[in-house]
């Protein structure tokens, strides 16, 4: 059901952005991408250390879900045995740690996986139960958020670390529902700091809203009406100043997904002509840009130094990654190649201390360690700031993004 959802919603996406395509012109924002295929052909490469999943007890497990631990150069899997299992990579190798084994009936089977870790605990959603695990205390917990089989569990995020909340989107499917999209949706902002449920309050979520998160705020953004709702992360009314660039300039953009950076002032935005970037600034808001054409599923780093997403302009998707830094022009620094593959939705997780990227594909797992690499200036800078001073010094050459322009 949930994949038909899906399905019927990208079709209405597409739709409404040819038609307000149609409405508004070819001249809708800055007319050039930012990166152009010929920087995606002729991207430097940053190959990962892969590792095939077998050996021992951890024999025969493939396309294993992957999700953020609070454990150093760790992520965490609920997809081999009836466990937690903490991967990490001590010294570029990996290795398996089992935690709650057989804590809980039917652990297994991925679900809906909470992008952002909280100390010493980790949860994630199955239909209609949530699993949170202490690792300190050694505890965990299992809470039936929902009750009836109408209702489901879509999509969680952490709100509140320190007192356990978190952010649920429940989808409830109508009395005498005539379809499998006759439901009603809510975010409910629920405190899972005792042995049951509270639910602290609701907020009602409109047929064809996305929502997404930062640290501070929750985003609503409904589609057809082009309107953008900010919450704080106890679901009260908030501002941000993403909401005054989107209305600024809501005849000019199209999109169905918003990733918004956590520090810097911008936001990329997924819509049907491709990633579109937006900024503001205290005193004028910059014109959208487009980005990149064929680029999806946009993941920051949890230290805001980096970007990964899919890119499929030039035939089979592949894995890109950007580094992030205010000395762009636009945040946003040339694409590196990682992987001739891609990985799909909760498939792939951030490592922190050191910061780095894990993928899951068939029987392969693949990691980026993005601080402990090998360089002719290490020692002086990080791998990132080595990356973001050659890129800088390659754009200015080739003068784009006005870099290297006499005026």
């Amino acid at each position: 059901m949930k994949y038909l959802k899906w399905l019927y919603f990208t079709l209405i996406s597409i739709i409404l952005f040819s038609t307000n395509a149609i409405a508004h012109g070819g001249s809708q924002m800055e007319p050039s991408y930012l990166y152009e295929i010929q920087d995606f052909t002729s991207a430097q490469s940053l190959e990962p250390r892969i590792f095939t999943i077998g050996g021992g007890l951890f024999g025969g497990y493939r396309n294993v879900s992957v999700f953020p631990v609070p454990f150093d150069n760790a992520v965490g899997s609920n997809d081999m045995g009836n466990a937690i299992t903490i991967i990490s990579f001590p010294k570029g190798k990996i290795d398996y740690d089992r935690y709650f084994r057989n804590a809980a009936d039917d652990m297994s089977g991925g679900g809906e996986f909470v992008s952002q870790t909280a100390k010493d605990i980790l949860g994630y959603g199955q239909v209609r139960r949530f699993l949170l695990f202490d690792f300190k205390k050694k505890l965990h917990r299992e809470y039936r958020i929902v009750f009836p089989i109408t209702q489901y569990i879509q999509k969680i995020a952490l709100a509140d670390s320190e007192r356990k909340r978190f952010l649920f989107e429940i989808e409830s499917q109508k009395r005498n529902a005539k379809n499998p999209f006759d439901s009603d949706n809510f975010l409910q902002l629920i405190d899972l700091s005792d042995d049951k449920h509270k639910v602290i309050k609701e907020v009602f979520k409109p047929a064809g809203t996305i929502w997404t998160t930062t640290k501070e705020r929750v985003f609503l953004y409904r589609i057809l009406e082009k309107k953008l709702q900010v919450f704080d992360m106890k679901l009260e009314v908030a501002h941000h100043p993403l909401e005054d660039a989107l209305k600024q300039y809501k005849d000019k953009i199209d999109f169905s997904r918003i990733y918004v950076h956590p520090q810097f002032p911008f936001a990329i935005l997924r819509g049907k002509k491709g990633a579109v970037y937006i900024g503001w600034e205290k005193k004028n808001i910059p014109v959208p840009h487009l980005l990149i054409s064929g680029a999806s599923q946009f993941v920051i780093s949890p230290d805001g130094q980096w970007v990964v997403f899919k890119y499929e302009r030039t035939g089979a998707a592949k894995t890109y990654l950007m580094p992030v830094s205010e000395k762009y022009p636009h945040y946003l620094g040339s694409p590196i190649l990682l992987a001739d593959t891609y990985f799909d939705e909760g498939k792939f997780a951030w490592t922190t201390n050191p910061t780095g990227f894990v993928g899951s594909r068939l029987d392969k797992i693949y990691h980026w360690d993005l601080e402990n690499r090998d360089f002719p200036e290490k020692g002086k800078m990080s791998f990132h700031d080595y990356i973001v001073k050659n890129d800088l010094e390659k754009l200015t050459r080739e003068k784009k993004q006005g870099l290297g322009n006499k005026h």
